[in-house]
């Protein structure tokens, strides 16, 4: 029996499982084809059927090396500053019982050593793998340098056995269990997992693995990265990697992260001497400026601009869906396939409920969750980074506003030294907020300017 669905399906060409109130993506381009005699304004308008986002400039990104270098030089005169902020002396005064600016005898040597050993546990491994594979002819991917992390983890672990032995000679057992309380946090958060301790970033998902191409332009090896997408399965599957990716990430900025605080600002206070009197203000403030002060050089670095930008690109291609309330007519929806690329404003029908597309295309699956927030959280590539950015010109507002009220000594210096590494984050994240924000908005002017759905 012919129907209204069926003759509008021949009359548009379109394949099978797409909407029919509203055309699909192979209709619009055959229809956007019979009203423009010109084959070059026809094919100018089914290239831009499909989303594309501007490309990116190559932006400045510090190398690995680079920034564990930074990393350390941060977290180590951190944890010297906040050594200087338990044991300073009055060694200024005339009849002072000692010339030197710190109580040397109150310190144990053997928790600095602790605690430098881990905060500089994946610049060690830099090092190695960087002189295995200048002096050794290996492939850096090879066994050889896998097989020399694994003795790299192993080398430090016995080094930090060997100072817990001497640790315990002289502190209670509850200090030891403050010593080693963050490796409970890395079980939970990495399981049995040996590489994310001394390296920062993701590997490879099976086959599939993202990385950062001779122009600068960070890509998955999926046919939907970075180019017009061929098929919404590929879309999909590359946010469910996408997702996986950012979220590996995220586990390792906010683990690196407490260690740093941790072993730099929490650890000197805990094996102080009880009879030690100190200002607790003081050292939970530097614990908290060191915390947020690591916190963004580690977000500045695992999620750059590039990165951002390819989730931004996917999240184009994704699109998302509006349940629609009360009911319609049959002729004007279809049900939802998961084989079709739907155009923006198309309704479709999913399990028993309605949805309208939101965006140029879309390959979202109605009703799910993961795909609404993908899109909005990456919809817009400035968002993450202007909320980090606020973040960061707080913190630096408030090392300004503690320099410029402090009549101590050690104040002024603990905090301008921090604040030298807080203003390098500030310049990063401002240039990359300005980049991305004017890429975003050239951006949504091309799409509301040729996109047929924003023209209906």
């Amino acid at each position: 029996m012919a129907g209204g669905r069926r003759s509008t399906a021949s009359r548009t060409s379109r394949p099978l499982a797409a909407p029919s109130g509203t055309n699909n993506m192979v209709a619009s381009q055959h229809k956007l084809g019979a009203v423009n005699p010109s084959r070059k304004e026809d094919d100018l308008s089914s290239s831009l059927l499909y989303p594309q986002a501007v490309p990116i400039p190559d932006i400045p990104h510090d190398s690995p090396f680079t920034f564990e270098v930074i990393m350390f030089l941060y977290t180590a005169s951190a944890l010297g500053l906040q050594y200087l902020n338990l044991y300073r002396t009055v060694w200024w005064m005339p009849h002072s019982y000692t010339n030197q600016a710190l109580n040397l005898d109150l310190i144990d040597p053997f928790i600095i050593a602790f605690s430098l050993t881990l905060l500089s546990r994946r610049l060690v491994w830099l090092c190695i793998r960087a002189a295995i594979i200048y002096f050794l002819p290996v492939s850096p991917s090879g066994r050889f340098v896998n097989g020399s992390k694994f003795c790299t983890i192993g080398m430090i672990l016995l080094i930090l056995g060997y100072l817990a032995y001497f640790v315990v000679q002289n502190h209670s057992m509850v200090n030891i269990l403050y010593l080693v309380y963050p490796a409970s946090v890395y079980f939970i958060l990495f399981g049995a997992a040996a590489s994310p301790f001394i390296d920062l970033s993701p590997g490879s998902q099976g086959r599939v693995k993202i990385y950062k191409d001779k122009v600068g332009t960070f890509r998955t090896n999926l046919a939907a990265a970075g180019g017009v997408p061929t098929s919404p399965e590929l879309i999909r599957m590359e946010v469910a990697i996408t997702k996986t990716d950012f979220n590996t990430r995220l586990k390792q900025v906010l683990f690196n992260t407490i260690i740093s605080a941790y072993y730099s600002g929490f650890i000197p206070c805990a094996f102080s001497p009880s009879f030690l009197s100190y200002e607790v203000w003081w050292v939970s403030q530097h614990t908290l400026t060191t915390f947020l002060g690591c916190l963004t050089l580690y977000l500045v670095h695992c999620f750059p601009a590039g990165y951002n930008h390819l989730l931004h690109r996917t999240s184009l291609h994704l699109g998302h869906w509006l349940k629609m309330e009360g009911r319609i007519s049959p002729n004007f929806y279809n049900q939802w396939s998961a084989a079709s690329l739907w155009p923006g404003s198309a309704i479709v029908r999913h399990g028993k409920d309605l949805y309208k597309a939101e965006g140029v295309v879309n390959a979202a699956e109605p009703g799910n969750f993961s795909h609404v927030r993908y899109f909005y959280l990456f919809g817009d590539p400035s968002l993450l980074v202007c909320g980090l950015l606020v973040v960061q010109a707080t913190l630096v507002s408030f090392q300004l506003m503690i320099l410029a009220k402090s009549t101590f000594w050690y104040h002024l210096i603990s905090q301008g030294i921090l604040a030298f590494g807080n203003y390098y984050t500030l310049f990063k994240l401002t240039r990359d907020y300005l980049i991305l924000s004017k890429i975003y908005k050239a951006e949504q002017m091309l799409i509301e300017r040729f996109s047929p759905s924003f023209q209906e």
